[in-house]
This record gives C-alpha cells, structure tokens and sequence, in this order.
C-alpha cells in the first residue's frame, strides 16, 4: 500500500516529501534524504518514531501518480 512522508512534519521548513509503493522503499528514501540534506549520520530513535508518527496515506490522485 502506498505510504507519504513529509519532512516538515517533523523538521520545520524542509519542503521535502515523498511517496512509495512500499514502507521499506519510504523509509529509504527517508534516510537517505536526512543524510544528505539534514547532515544526520545517525538518526535518533525519539526521530525515528516522530517520522513513523507522520507517515500517511496519500490522497487517491497522488497515488494514481506513483502506479
């Protein structure tokens, strides 16, 4: 099922965001984006579970967009 992540619910003004077909695959790009953009060689757990507080479904026309 598909997921969304967007940064700025948990660093403000970062206007990343990102939709998969797949939580593994999210929580990827998730990584990835923090590594490189956030400069966070290690992400703290109290993080780690703010992001898995603020993943969502998309909207039906965001999905249709990833198919």
């Amino acid at each position: 099922m598909a997921k969304k992540f967007a940064c700025g619910d948990v660093v403000s003004g970062c206007s990343w965001s990102t939709i998969t077909k797949d939580e593994n695959e999210l929580f990827q790009r998730i990584s990835e984006h923090a590594k490189s953009v956030h400069k966070m060689t290690d992400i703290p757990d109290e993080i780690i579970q703010k992001v898995k507080s603020k993943i969502r479904l998309p909207r039906n026309h965001q999905i249709l967009t990833i198919l």
